[in-house]
């Protein structure tokens, strides 16, 4: 009798064990080329945003950033970087750079090779900014520190250089939230 049940559990057991271990890792989908984005409909509307602002205003480049307003700014001693602010816990972090690059893929690795390594573009698509300007848009997965990051990123190409705005969490700080970091990235305004 104890043989029969032996031959049951042993099976029925290490099929919960590939399971358990399987489950999860499909659940974590990424996202496909084909998927767009939302920008949130109140930044389209030019309406209010999701979250109490501050801005981030550069005279150089004649542009403007909002950010949560709780989120405090840091400072940086890389010159391509024109701002940085970031939640209490240091993630989620807002980062403006300047860099001049061809694409916008080469700017995005360029601004985020500055902090980490294994950067990997997993989308890259048009998109336009509230006023309807066209700009580019990425989704990105990489280290930092060892740890894991997720960056939502939004470039333009002013005068040859790329704004890159990218908005990052370490997976282990807060979690990735798209359309809070889409928002956020699609305030970018010319002036």
């Amino acid at each position: 009798m104890l043989n029969k049940t032996h031959k049951f559990v042993v099976p029925f057991i290490v099929m919960l064990l590939i399971l358990g271990l399987t489950l999860p890792a499909c659940t974590c989908q990424k996202p496909t080329e084909t998927e767009k984005t939302p920008i949130p409909s109140t930044q389209q509307a030019g309406g209010a945003l999701s979250f109490e602002a501050d801005e981030y205003v550069n005279t150089d480049y004649g542009f403007s950033v909002k950010y949560p307003k709780e989120w405090v700014q840091q400072s940086s001693e890389e010159s391509t970087i024109l701002f940085l602010a970031a939640a209490a816990k240091r993630a989620p972090a807002l980062s403006i750079s300047v860099q001049d690059s061809a694409t916008f893929a080469e700017a995005l690795t360029a601004t985020l090779a500055l902090a980490g390594s294994d950067i990997k573009i997993v989308t890259e698509r048009p998109t336009t900014l509230a006023d309807g300007t066209p700009a580019s848009e990425a989704i990105v997965n990489w280290k930092t520190q060892n740890l894991g990051a997720n960056t939502f990123a939004l470039g333009m190409q002013k005068d040859g250089k790329w704004i890159v705005v990218a908005v990052t969490t370490v997976s282990l700080l807060a979690k990735y939230d798209e359309v809070l970091f889409s928002e956020i990235a699609h305030t970018l305004q010319f002036k």
